[in-house]
């Protein structure tokens, strides 16, 4: 089997196991053990708000650690990170310790997606990026599927949320193996490791990582078109990571026990899985900033309808939109920034839109503070569905910002080099 194929199969694990772990499964195991703890709606939301603070705070570490490890290094050690915190939150007797259990969570999601997996799509897979990217994100999605039913099942047959976390504990072990074993970055012809970032082909430093179109990273990072793809992704995840951490409580306000929600955050990851799927393909052929429009629009119905759910029904509605919406605007994002920059620095980039998405820490206090104060989630969805939409009528004018970014670049690219 050629190397890209295992790279990519063991990639796409990494993401699955991390997405399925983290984010899509913690707001149901936080029901069951906030329940048996006896932890408030606000506190329960802080150890949410910790796992995505560590995890944006941590977004550089994966391109400074795959510049000097190389990316599987990074990998292995997320993985190993990953597993101490699941390890912790099996012993944890209350709220530090699990704070410090979720704190190593994010860092070890960080170390291992999604900046590492795009830069091995981006590198491994040349003009197939765009559909390789969205079979990545694809499977980071299914493992959201996947997570609150794994669960859900531990859990019942158990009865033990402590089981579930010594459980994840060792599959993130497995899943350092199968980095350590899988994971390569590109080679050249001479089957030496291929010149990335900052070094040339005689590895000396080149300025600021440059790609071949002109870009640097600092340049990049400078744009117009990246603060715009990197605050609305921020906001795509704080709404998004929210979501996770409030929906199962939500509907136990209409609902009885927690079974329905642990069928809506499913069905909310089940959507964008198909959703991301779909999206790559359609990346590689029209213009992917529609389609980051069409899914913020997607996102913003979603709230609407959840905050107005009395019923099931329309909570399932709602986390279909919302899969929908999530997974066309994430994916169309990604494939901008590697459209807009080359995919020599796409690592770096994606780490700092990465980076920019910690706003999202605010998102499950602020959501359980506002439940506690007022008895309801329905006014920060309410809000979520504003905000949502005001975030796609200014993506409209993302690709003459970026053309215009594009013009000034080059134009100092020519400069320099005739200087030189």
């Amino acid at each position: 089997m050629p190397r890209a194929i295992w790279v990519l199969i063991v990639a796409c694990s990494a993401f699955f196991l991390v997405t399925a772990t983290t984010f899509t499964s913690l707001g149901y195991i936080l029901f069951t053990m906030a329940e048996d703890l006896g932890w408030s709606r606000t506190a329960a939301g802080m150890s949410f708000s910790l796992l995505g603070l560590a995890c944006g705070l941590s977004s550089p570490l994966p391109a400074i650690m795959m510049k000097r490890f190389g990316t599987c290094i990074t990998m292995v050690s997320g993985s190993l990170v990953l597993a101490t915190g699941f390890l912790a939150a099996a012993l944890t007797p209350g709220l530090i310790l699990f704070f410090f259990a979720t704190t190593l969570m994010g860092a070890g999601f960080s170390l291992l997606a999604p900046a590492p997996g795009v830069f091995l799509m981006a590198n491994w897979f040349g003009d197939r990026a765009p559909r390789m990217i969205g079979v990545y994100f694809m499977a980071g999605s299914f493992g959201g599927v996947i997570g609150p039913l794994l669960v859900g099942a531990i859990v019942a047959l158990s009865g033990s949320w402590r089981l579930h976390w010594a459980i994840m504990a060792a599959l993130a072990l497995i899943l350092a193996l199968a980095c350590a074993l899988g994971i390569r970055d590109q080679q050249d012809d001479t089957g030496t490791p291929a010149p990335t970032r900052q070094q040339s082909p005689d590895n000396a430093a080149t300025p600021a990582s440059a790609d071949a179109n002109g870009w640097t990273v600092k340049a990049a990072l400078r744009s117009r078109a990246f603060i715009i793809l990197a605050l609305t992704m921020a906001a795509m995840q704080t709404v998004y990571t929210t979501l996770h951490s409030i929906l199962v409580m939500h509907m136990a306000s209409f609902t009885t026990g927690s079974t329905a929600g642990a069928i809506a955050l499913s069905t909310l990851a089940l959507s964008g899985t198909i959703s991301k799927g779909i999206s790559g393909g359609l990346a590689e052929k029209f213009n992917a900033q529609w389609l980051m429009v069409a899914g913020l629009i997607l996102q913003a119905a979603s709230m609407a309808t959840l905050a107005a759910a009395t019923a099931p029904i329309w909570a399932y509605l709602g986390a279909v939109l919302a899969g929908l919406g999530w997974g066309a605007a994430w994916l169309s994002a990604n494939t901008l920034l590697l459209r807009y920059f080359g995919k020599s620095i796409i690592g770096d980039l994606v780490a700092m839109a990465t980076m920019a998405t910690t706003i999202a820490v605010v998102g499950p206090v602020s959501a359980g503070w506002v439940a506690d104060t007022t008895g309801s989630y329905r006014p920060i969805l309410t809000g979520f569905a504003a905000l949502l939409g005001l975030i796609a009528l200014a993506t409209l004018w993302l690709n003459r910002s970026a053309r215009s970014d594009a013009k000034r670049q080059k134009q100092q690219h020519i400069a320099t080099q005739s200087a030189s």
